[in-house]
């Protein structure tokens, strides 16, 4: 076609870090290398111009598909549709951008401009200009020395005095940020080379996080039912016993340990998950104005107490203000996976089926389900790991509080069993392996649990001989006449000395019949109706 340009005619031309498109001996365009935006709006330009988009797509180094969907993009959006935004999306949009800055200009802090946009404190600072530190006395005024020599000299004064002020501004606002990074850094090494005391009290005073008075919407309100509980319990005393001796000048230690406690109870496993909440919204329930960092916080509180013991001191108040009066307790062991590069056992992942580096928690829940104490160590399995967690359990319960603990397999050995006499704890389990032939005689019982319906249940119970352990009590429990299951366990109150059996029990008498009578079982088929016989002759009359 005439004025139609030649295929040929089209190159690229790359230079000094610009690139120039020509046709011929004319550029037709021209742009820095790294502008991604200008090369996708002469590339539009290039088709719109008569080329072919395979040959621009050739020149311009891009697939031909690519070239067709910038030119798609052009029709529908125009030129900003040929320029994609790269990242995440901003969490806060130009107004709300502007809304801050005015804000800002009314005094109001970072934190509480975070609060009404519903942001993170970081979030709001990244977009906000740092605030000009303000001297502890008065400004004085300047002197007006352009007074009657014009407009012209009175705006050029104002400008030079803007522009000072502005330097000064920032000036300060430098010295300030290095004093504030400097006098963190000290309290940081301050807190970290302190030597520090179990159980000492912490700083009176609380952080300036704090919330003094407020209304906080939180999508997580359900959890404020945690401070029933913690004000029943104790458990501001019992964290503020356990502070450090320097407390951290935003979050305080109650308030740090306040929110670890909410996080918990919200269903979080980990300090990893702790971080997927909306930390403006879970901040409020442990009273603190945005959820801080735990783990660096947290690490310098447990440099300086002992979290048994914290536990243990939290566990008793529990148990004071709300005890297990049935006095039955669950041990159980929880496998956690280790990804880190220290050298550390390996465990059986019972999730995952099959073995990997981790540590073992042994946790004693009561009968309500509430953790009571906790123990970590390597995976050796709950014969090993029971005892101490054991005398963890009595540590908190005391010496005189009758103790039931009911454990599975994993602790069916004799030495657990010999561990749990030696506390003075009563103890029950399932037997391993294929369940014994029991020696003594079935028993049948109905049981009936309120409005459930009945059910009946066929056991034996005897005084069985466990090897390196002595006797204990076992009941076997029967199904379609056959043992299915043998719970050994034993019970200091219906234990017997040693050198004394027990008495045997006596047999039910039969019941007292009438002399020379029997007394006949009732009948239990039904008598058969009389038919005649088929043949006349040989019926009866």
């Amino acid at each position: 076609m005439q004025g139609m340009p030649e295929p040929g005619d089209l190159r690229l031309s790359v230079h000094d870090g610009w690139t120039s498109v020509m046709v011929g001996c004319r550029v037709v365009a021209g742009y820095r290398s790294d502008d991604i935006g200008m090369r996708n709006i002469a590339v539009v330009t290039l088709t719109e111009l008569g080329f072919a988009g395979v040959r621009v797509a050739e020149v311009m180094g891009l697939s031909p598909e690519y070239v067709s969907t910038l030119r798609g993009r052009a029709r529908r959006e125009g030129s900003a549709g040929l320029v994609r935004p790269r990242g995440r999306p901003a969490k806060l949009t130009a107004a709300q951008v502007r809304q801050a800055r005015v804000l800002q200009a009314e005094g109001l802090s970072n934190v509480e401009i975070a609060r009404r946009l519903k942001v993170s404190d970081k979030t709001a600072a990244r977009v906000l200009p740092a605030v000009p530190a303000r001297s502890a006395g008065r400004d004085q005024a300047r002197l007006d020395v352009g007074a009657g020599l014009g407009d012209e000299a009175e705006a050029a004064d104002a400008d030079a005095d803007a522009e000072a002020e502005a330097a000064d501004a920032e000036a300060e606002a430098a010295d300030a940020e290095a004093e504030a990074e400097a006098a963190d850094a000290d309290a940081e090494v301050a807190e970290a080379a302190s030597p520090v005391v179990a159980g000492s009290a912490a700083v009176a005073g609380v952080g300036s996080a704090r919330i003094g008075e407020g209304r906080f919407g939180s999508r997580y309100a359900g959890a404020m039912l945690l401070h029933a509980f913690g004000a029943r319990v104790g458990a501001e005393q019992v964290f503020a016993a356990a502070g450090t001796s320097v407390a951290g000048r935003r979050f305080d230690d109650v308030a740090v340990l306040s929110a670890v406690s909410a996080v918990f109870a919200l269903g979080f496993a980990s300090m990893e998950q702790a971080k997927h909440p909306d930390r403006a919204q879970v901040g409020p329930l442990a009273g603190i104005e945005v959820l801080p960092e735990l783990r660096p916080r947290l690490a310098v509180i447990a440099d300086g107490v002992d979290p048994l013991g914290l536990q243990r001191a939290f566990a008793t108040a529990m148990l004071s203000a709300d005890p297990c009066t049935s006095g039955v307790y669950f041990i159980d062991e929880h496998f956690v996976p280790y990804a880190g590069r220290l050298p550390v056992g390996k465990g059986w992942n019972t999730k995952r089926r099959h073995a990997e580096p981790g540590r073992v928690d042994t946790v004693v829940a009561d009968a309500a389900g509430r953790a009571v104490c906790f123990t970590a160590g390597e995976p050796a399995g709950l014969s090993v790991s029971l005892p101490p967690t054991l005398a963890e359990l009595r540590r908190i319960t005391g010496d005189t509080t009758t103790i039931m603990l009911g454990f599975d397999r994993g602790g069916a050995y004799p030495a657990v069993f010999t561990a749990c006499r030696d506390a003075g704890v009563d103890w029950i389990t399932y037997r391993r392996g294929k369940p014994a032939t029991p020696t003594g005689l079935p028993i049948q019982q109905t049981l009936t649990r309120g409005r459930q319906k009945p059910i009946t249940v066929v056991y034996t119970d005897e005084t069985v001989a466990i090897t390196d352990y002595g006797s204990a009590r076992q009941i076997t429990l029967f199904e379609h006449g056959k043992p299915v299951l043998q719970r050994p366990h034993r019970h200091h109150r219906n234990q017997h000395p040693p050198g004394r059996q027990p008495r045997p029990r006596r047999r039910p008498r039969p019941p007292q019949t009438t002399p020379g009578r029997t007394r006949l079982p009732p009948r239990t088929h039904r008598r058969r109706a009389h038919r005649p016989h088929p043949d006349p002759r040989r019926a009866q009359p």
